[in-house]
């Protein structure tokens, strides 16, 4: 027959509670990159490792061909066949932040949803995908290609697993990754990743004016940061508390204006320290979040700083500051296909020692050329006193519409759902654009909230389940 999503959906939903115990303990492992605890079989830490272990140990118990590439990346393959098709997933997660409500590696499970770092991006999916493969199996279904399931370790940093798993095996030319939405994304803008720094430039000792002593705000360069702080020293003598009695009726007014918290305090004499909360979101939609960094540099630049101290929050405030389509670098561009060029700040730092840095996040368009604007980058930084000092990076991804693997996919979809299956185009970067034609593939479905990256991640059961029937009937028509 011709649709068989009848038959994969009685076969998931038998799965719920095998799946959800597997899940459970898949979650709990803390598999944020940790390279102190880095070392052979295991580059990215211990954790990391532990995941990628604990998906190749269900492999080999349930009978598949299992392969580590010293704990670069992994796979668990079925079938047989000269062609291959490729199901990419990771085991390795972002950082976890403040603000969860029960802690993100301890899974909850409350009105339906499962409650954990990872729990839609990546782990939930990916074990999905794995009970997908089962179930393929289970079924006995001929095929004439073998799916393999690739586990990668980095792809929330520097996707040097996919590099290694290329220079040690040949990567399939078709193929999905569970690792965004439904119905699917066939467009994925292209990264830069530049490192910009600036120079300190000491001030004379006898300098009593306002000086920025530090400044930190975020954590992972594809993350709107949600916290920033700073610390303050206030101009010496007979004027210091006037002027800290005007910064701080100033601050007041300025977080209400804001609709955003903070606080100030005054930890020893003479200096102030700031504290602000924004609010988090995907590096990809910068406009969805509230940059904490770059607020309060706002905040600050409006105080008579000098030298390196007002060049650093001279950038923030008014280069980056809801800069999110890279109009003032001189970057902005579009396409028809994936939309506008987006910048995210993601980590930002200065000590006045020692001078400053920032980390941006630039998706840009599916089908533009990443060149010029990365030179345009570089001539925009350097007018402002920033030098670029480190930049990657990664292409740009595009499956036409009538390729085979889209048709294929589009069909299984539809006949889950009962929905059109319309072709999306992201921001983000999955390992599909790793594959000459992979597109990303679910799992959150339209309508529904993406919970990655943020503070008390969650996915829905239900919609995993569903998920798992969709990848293993894709699986199977891939490769019959």
């Amino acid at each position: 027959m011709s649709d068989h999503s009848n038959y994969w959906k009685q076969q998931a939903l038998a799965q719920r509670d095998a799946y959800l115990e597997t899940l459970r303990p898949f979650l709990a492992i803390n598999s944020i990159e940790d390279m102190s605890t880095a070392g052979p079989g295991k580059p990215f830490g211990d954790g990391v490792a532990q995941a990628l272990d604990f998906m190749l140990a269900l492999g080999r118990s349930d009978g598949f061909a299992v392969k580590n590439l010293e704990g670069y990346a992994g796979y668990v393959e079925y079938g047989e066949g000269e062609e291959e098709v490729g199901v990419l997933v990771h085991v390795d997660v972002v950082t976890v932040g403040e603000g969860w409500t029960t802690p993100p590696f301890e899974p909850h499970i409350r009105d339906g949803k499962i409650y954990a770092r990872g729990a839609i991006d990546d782990k939930g999916p990916a074990l999905a995908a794995y009970f997908a493969l089962r179930l393929l199996k289970q079924s006995g279904l001929p095929l004439t290609k073998r799916v393999r399931l690739i586990i990668g370790t980095d792809e929330e940093s520097g996707w040097l697993c996919m590099k290694h798993y290329a220079e040690r095996e040949a990567l399939p030319e078709i193929g999905f990754s569970p690792d965004a939405s439904f119905p699917m994304i066939h467009a994925e803008k292209g990264q830069i990743n530049p490192t910009l720094t600036l120079a300190a430039q000491p001030q004379s000792a006898a300098d009593a004016g306002w000086r920025l002593l530090s400044f930190v705000s975020g954590d992972q360069g594809n993350s709107v940061p949600d916290k920033a702080a700073a610390s303050v020293a206030v101009p010496a003598g007979a004027e210091a508390e006037t002027a800290v009695a005007a910064v701080t009726e100033r601050w007041d007014a300025f977080l209400l204006a804001s609709r955003v918290t903070g606080r100030l305090e005054r930890r020893e004499p003479g200096v102030l320290s700031f504290q602000l909360d924004g609010k988090p979101a995907h590096g990809m939609e910068p406009f969805n979040g509230v940059n904490a960094g770059t607020l309060l540099a706002r905040f600050l630049y409006d105080t008579p700083f000098a030298g390196s101290d007002r060049v650093f929050l001279r950038f923030l405030a008014e280069v980056l500051h809801e800069d999110h389509y890279g109009e003032r670098l001189n970057v902005a561009c579009q396409d028809e296909v994936s939309g506008a060029l987006t910048v995210n700040a993601g980590i930002l730092r200065y000590d006045r020692s020692e001078g400053g840095s920032v980390r941006l996040n630039i998706r840009y368009p599916a089908t533009l050329s990443p060149e010029p604007y990365v030179e345009r980058l570089k001539a925009q930084t350097q007018e402002l006193g920033w030098t670029v000092s480190s930049l990657r990076t990664s292409k740009s991804h595009y499956v036409p519409a009538d390729h085979l693997v889209i048709r294929t996919l589009s069909r299984v979809y539809e006949q889950h759902t009962g929905e059109p299956a319309r072709l999306l185009a992201s921001g983000g970067a999955t390992y599909a654009k790793t594959l000459k034609a992979g597109v990303a593939f679910g799992p959150v479905f339209p309508g529904k909230a993406s919970t990655a990256h943020l503070a008390d991640e969650y996915a829905e059961i239900d919609d995993l389940l569903q998920a798992m029937a969709i990848y293993a009937q894709a699986m199977y028509e891939l490769a019959k």
